[in-house]
């Protein structure tokens, strides 16, 4: 099933003509529960319990592999176990081709699943709650919260009723569960990771904590016959790792104004982040930028900044070449723990099978001067909608459904599963059955989920697939503090190389991220912008690349760098961006 969030939520067409002629919760109540109670009882629904109600068939859909074993669905235990505490018979949708076409295509005629997600496009949201193709959740979540109290707390949080109010321009306007991705740890990147026996043969074994420290290191390397560093690239357009290594630290950014509304931008005073009074500035083509850009430019005449970069690529020759010996330093990411996990894991102990985990350093994030690389984030971002449609004549079910998944028994079945079956307690360590996760997920294609153990409903409230106790606390604090349970499934080896990797990384950390207030998930640029900004991608590209590679004098040539970003606007987004940031702060700064 996996599923970048990025990847098209796709429901392909692999179900039988049976299944795509429901209309919706499976049309017809299932005639086979004693105890079904007609949806036209006086009783208040309140009053009863799932068992009490009628078993309908309810079909979700989500991005996934398979569905092309019968047998082993009609056997997956998890399956069945919240079948029986939500009384209700499952049905699950899948596919990995044309998603969205599909979708809107079953959502138009009335035969759309009866909970689907989205990847959170906006223009979606407002499309189906005007054509009345999606029912208002909040309503039936509102006029009954005895019935479903825990999604009764999460959507009359002040955030969740923020993110009605930006989509929908109503607070109260609940037609869609948010998916909110987070992870558990912050994510960057600007970490160099070290060849070990080279960073003993030419700097004594010292990590290098400073840009000065970094750029010596890389230049004794090769002197000593080695390429000094390798920051993930590809044919010089990935400046992502240069400027976290070198750039941040140096008090600047050499990106171009695009991805987050902010890249490129630097805030002038961080004191200030969250008061009437902050203000960012771009600082792509700025003095800071050029002194950055010629330590760069050295680097590469040097061969301290590998001269391949931008011809190598990177799975195969960047990461081949370190495993050979033959860079110093290689950069991606490793400011999140999984990803030293896999240049370790994957790229260095597939060459080296006798390795031992002392082979690859793990450095720190650099700074100069007092500054360390900073990293300016929300931590947050929607990862997915999921929505009831209206031709769903059962959503009172469905949301019953979404309530028991949003429990922390639910959230244990999703990702422990079944006590004695895929995990048992070891006082109050869980202990896991990963051949038996395994034996359940390979009849839908995808045997071993790294995130979730069980692969259905993992994005349903948190896009980054991991465990929240929204239970016990408000909505915005569960989805954005997740419990990551990677390292508790881990084996004896992956542990090892995550808690290296854990413990290195919580050395510096609250010195490199910086968590944005909560309304900076609302600030963005406007579209007419985008035009703007990517012809400030194209000049970057074009000018950095030159005077890293030498073909550009960096001195004679910044001028007309600058000129060409004022000819293409950029003073248009840095005004555009700071308007954002007040508007948001104005409007949603209270969440």
């Amino acid at each position: 099933m996996k599923r970048n969030m990025k990847k098209s939520l796709a429901l392909a067409m692999v179900l039988t003509l049976v299944v795509s002629l429901f209309a919706g919760c499976g049309g017809t109540p299932s005639s086979s529960t004693p105890s079904a109670v007609s949806s036209s009882t006086a009783e208040p629904a309140s009053a009863q319990t799932n068992a009490d109600r009628e078993t309908v068939n309810i079909r979700f859909s989500q991005f996934a592999n398979s569905t092309d074993d019968p047998e082993g669905m009609a056997n997956d235990p998890i399956k069945k176990a919240i079948e029986e505490k939500v009384n209700i018979t499952l049905e699950y949708d899948t596919g990995t081709e044309g998603y969205d076409d599909r979708m809107q295509t079953e959502l138009a005629v009335g035969n759309a699943p009866d909970l689907f997600p989205t990847w959170g496009e906006s223009d979606k949201i407002r499309k189906w709650v005007d054509e009345e193709a999606v029912h208002n959740l909040g309503e039936i979540i509102n006029g009954d919260p005895e019935r479903y109290p825990t999604l009764y707390k999460i959507i009359n949080t002040p955030e969740y009723k923020a993110y009605n109010k930006m989509y929908l321009g109503d607070e109260n306007a609940t037609y869609a569960i948010y998916s909110i991705s987070s992870l558990a740890y912050p994510m960057f990147n600007g970490v160099p990771a070290y060849n070990t026996a080279i960073l003993d043969e030419v700097n004594e074994g010292k990590v290098p904590s400073t840009v000065d420290e970094f750029v010596d290191f890389t230049k004794a390397a090769a002197k000593a016959g080695y390429s000094g560093w390798w920051p993930y690239n590809v044919k010089l357009t990935n400046w992502g790792e240069m400027d976290s290594t070198i750039a941040s630290p140096m008090g600047t950014s050499i990106l171009a104004p695009t991805s987050v509304a902010w890249q490129g931008f630097l805030p002038d005073d961080d004191t200030k982040i969250g008061t009437a009074d902050e203000h960012w500035s771009l600082m792509t083509t700025s003095e800071k930028s050029k002194e950055a850009i010629k330590v760069l430019a050295d680097m590469y005449a040097n061969n301290a900044l590998h001269q391949g970069v931008g011809v190598l690529t990177d799975e195969d020759d960047g990461y081949s070449q370190f495993a050979a010996g033959k860079i110093a330093a290689f950069s991606y990411g490793y400011g999140y723990y999984t990803q030293f996990h896999k240049i370790y894991k994957s790229i260095w102990k597939e060459a080296h099978p006798d390795a031992t985990l002392s082979d690859v350093t793990l450095g720190t994030a650099l700074e100069q001067d007092g500054r360390w690389s900073h990293k300016y984030d929300t931590g947050t971002w929607v990862g997915a909608h999921y929505f009831v449609p209206t031709s769903c004549e059962y959503p009172d079910r469905v949301l019953d459904l979404v309530e028991y998944l949003a429990t922390n028994e639910g959230q244990t079945m999703l990702f422990r599963g079944i006590e004695g079956l895929t995990y048992t307690m070891d006082g109050d360590k869980v202990v896991y059955d990963m051949d038996a996760f395994v034996n359940i997920n390979k009849s839908y294609g995808y045997p071993n989920p790294d995130r979730c153990r069980y692969m259905w409903f993992s994005y349903l409230f948190a896009g980054g697939e991991m465990m929240v106790d929204l239970e016990n606390n408000d909505w915005w604090t569960a989805v954005t503090t997740p419990h990551d349970n990677t390292t508790e499934w881990a084996t004896e080896e992956d542990k090892e190389i995550y808690d290296y990797a854990l413990n290195t990384i919580n050395g510096f950390v609250d010195n490199v991220y910086v968590k944005l207030p909560a309304y900076y998930s609302f600030v963005s640029l406007p579209a007419e912008l985008n035009d703007v900004r990517t012809k400030c991608n194209e000049i970057t590209n074009r000018y950095l690349s030159a005077m890293i590679g030498g073909q550009m004098d960096i001195d004679a040539e910044w001028p007309n760098y600058v000129a060409e970003y004022e000819a293409a606007g950029a003073a248009q987004i840095e005004e555009a961006l700071n308007t954002s940031v007040k508007d948001a702060r104005e409007t949603y700064g209270n969440v």
